[in-house]
């Protein structure tokens, strides 16, 4: 039985997108071993996958590194969707036979490596990695996995409300990505008061407040009050609301790929990031995004483009009408029937 280790770590969205790496290489391996080593915020998304054996996380590095020495050498291949120069030394240590990854500097001792093309997909540049290897592709969507207990919670929240289900996803870590928040008031007022919709918020503990100076500065006038779930659900748990909607508007962020995975529809409201690489993989998924000569940038500093202010041009220029006109377009008006 051939084993295969899988690394990839970082943000939600990362993780969404290798699901159709772990699909893939399941269908193509049925008798294979496959395990994941991931952080923690990898394995909360992964911890429901079918196409895996087993999960293990990242505890420290170079502190343990005879540890992973000792994982790493039971396997027959490894592949590297997150590019680490310590793991990859690492497989080499181990002599893992088949190491498999990206060409680029951080990567060492490769048996394989693919080329990362920044003007590619992210998905499609995690299958590469299966392509060059002799593993067929058959299709690049991508999946979440929900387990009973989280869904029941889920539906208990919305179970009592008969209007329609509205997921606001409203703040990033990257300033940059955000929206205005007048510009939110606006929207929610019009979500709440002319399409009768209940507006659910999901978010970090740390949004908490950034939501709440929104409504109160909205004041009285919402007549379907907004609930605030920032901070009271897990990531697991925020997968399973995302599937009881009706519909979910937010930024380049984990949340809109968790739509996108669950076939839910969605508007992304698009600025700084690159869509070719970025972009939810759904039909279902409304892009709407201002094109200036600077995008996209990349939001990192030290590289070639980094937006220098706090609030993106593009996404200053993505006005409330455009939005609301997208939702009479394409939802209706709602009127306790159609979104």
């Amino acid at each position: 039985m051939e084993k295969i280790l899988v690394i990839r770590y970082g943000t939600i969205g990362d993780s969404i997108f290798a699901s159709a790496f772990y699909r893939e290489l399941r269908q193509a391996l049925p008798d294979a071993r496959i395990d994941i080593l991931v952080d923690e915020i990898a394995e909360d998304v992964m911890r429901n996958c079918p196409y895996i054996n087993k999960i293990f996380q990242i505890d420290g590095k170079y502190r343990n590194i005879l540890a992973y020495i000792s994982l790493f050498s039971k396997y027959d291949t490894v592949y590297f969707l997150k590019s680490d120069s310590f793991f990859t030394i690492v497989a080499f240590l181990a002599q893992v036979k088949n190491r498999i990854g990206f060409d680029i500097k951080r990567n060492k001792f490769l048996t394989a490596a693919a080329p990362y093309n920044l003007n590619r997909h992210e998905i499609d540049c995690y299958l590469d990695l299966l392509r060059i290897t002799g593993i067929p592709v058959k299709n690049d969507r991508t999946e979440l996995w929900l387990d009973r207990i989280n869904d029941s919670k889920a539906q208990e929240v919305v179970s009592n409300i008969p209007n329609k289900k509205v997921l606001i996803h409203a703040f990033s870590r990257f300033a940059q990505k955000n929206w205005l928040d007048k510009y939110w008031m606006e929207l929610i007022k019009y979500l709440s008061n002319e399409m009768r919709s209940q507006i659910f918020f999901v978010g970090g503990t740390g949004d908490i407040k950034n939501y709440q100076n929104i409504i109160d500065s909205i004041g009285d006038s919402l007549e379907i009050l907004p609930i605030n779930m920032c901070g009271k659900l897990s990531i697991p748990e925020t997968m399973s609301l995302v599937k009881n909607m009706d519909l979910v508007i937010g930024l380049d962020s984990g949340v809109i790929h968790m739509a996108a995975a669950l076939d839910i529809p969605s508007i992304l409201l698009h600025g700084p990031t690159s869509l070719v690489r970025w972009k939810p993989r759904s039909e279902k998924c409304i892009v709407l995004s201002r094109h200036f000569s600077c995008s996209p940038c990349c939001l990192q500093s030290g590289t070639v483009k980094y937006c220098k202010n706090r609030v993106s041009d593009c996404m200053e220029d993505l006005a409330p009408d455009i939005v609301i006109n997208t939702l009479k377009d394409k939802f209706g008006t709602i009127s306790g029937k159609k979104l």
